[in-house]
């Protein structure tokens, strides 16, 4: 006769769930993508990133969530020539009405589920308000704007925290693990395809040039989902929301799925999840 096992108390893990956001283009328009679909893909984004945050409750306690904003969140006007005939609405509306209650709703709906939430962000290249060359104060990105006008909209929550950074970097603690976030394009070599040795030559320079100690790296920027590890330390790059790029498409041949970032952390075993999240796209043959 076989026996059932004694059912074992078990102590619950803690796990916090960290969520990278980037690359949303709010503004853009294509064949596939617009503000109206990346506003619904990024509720969708969340609504499957909590659908995975339950999952994990079966056997982990996950009380907080960590929202990494890793700009490019809006699409911008004058990045390039004729950008201007590739949005379906001007930058004003992107930074301070599309984009920001996108990030809003994102926030209660995130903060409704966890006790604690904190939102740290960083600024893309698309939200410079002009080309890199114009002279245009550092600091002076749309993205920031998106940010500050979102954390205005969500206003005080309980349990909930802002890191808003005027650096190009922030680092994040999660249980002891120390996450570097960039937007990415200070990564170079991406004229080639994606930038496997740039990244490389950034995360090993970084260690020493960052004062703020950092474990891990997160980026976008490239539109693409990958990951990998130098001597110990793993760098993430985050995808889009996007569906078609016609410059990826036609300078680099490169195109993908939109899918964004979402993570499982705790403080004995480190990274224990890695879930790429699709968005909803329908390919057409």
């Amino acid at each position: 006769v076989v026996r059932p096992p004694k059912e074992r108390k078990r102590r619950a893990e803690t796990e916090v769930a960290v969520l990278h956001l980037s690359d949303t283009q709010f503004g853009k328009i294509t064949k596939t993508y617009d503000s109206e679909i990346a506003t619904k893909r990024v509720e969708e984004y969340i609504t499957r990133s909590l659908q995975c945050v339950e999952a994990h409750r079966h056997y982990a306690n996950v009380d907080e969530a960590v929202l990494l904003l890793g700009g490019d969140m809006i699409e911008g006007e004058q990045i390039f020539p004729g950008q201007a005939h590739l949005i379906d609405q001007p930058v004003i509306d992107q930074a301070v009405n599309t984009c920001p209650r996108a990030i809003a709703d994102a926030v209660l709906r995130l903060a409704s589920q966890v006790k604690r939430l904190r939102v740290v962000c960083v600024a893309g290249n698309h939200g410079r308000p002009t080309s890199k060359h114009a002279g245009s104060h550092p600091k002076t990105n749309w993205d920031r704007v998106c940010y500050e006008t979102a954390r205005m909209m969500v206003g005080k929550q309980a349990g909930v925290s802002w890191s808003i950074p005027d650096d190009f970097y922030a680092v994040t603690d999660v249980l002891g693990h120390k996450l570097l976030m960039v937007h990415g394009h200070q990564i170079r070599g991406g004229f080639a395809g994606f930038p496997f040795y740039g990244v490389g030559k950034k995360l090993a320079g970084w260690i020493d040039s960052i004062d703020e100690e950092w474990h891990h790296l997160y980026h976008g920027h490239f539109h693409q989902y990958a990951q990998g590890s130098l001597n110990g330390r793993w760098w993430f790059c985050n995808g889009t929301t996007e569906s078609d790029n016609e410059y990826a498409r036609e300078e680099l041949a490169a195109s993908g799925s939109p899918v964004q970032r979402l993570q499982f952390w705790s403080r004995k075993h480190g990274l224990v999840a890695d879930r790429p999240i699709y968005l909803t796209y329908a390919l057409k043959p």
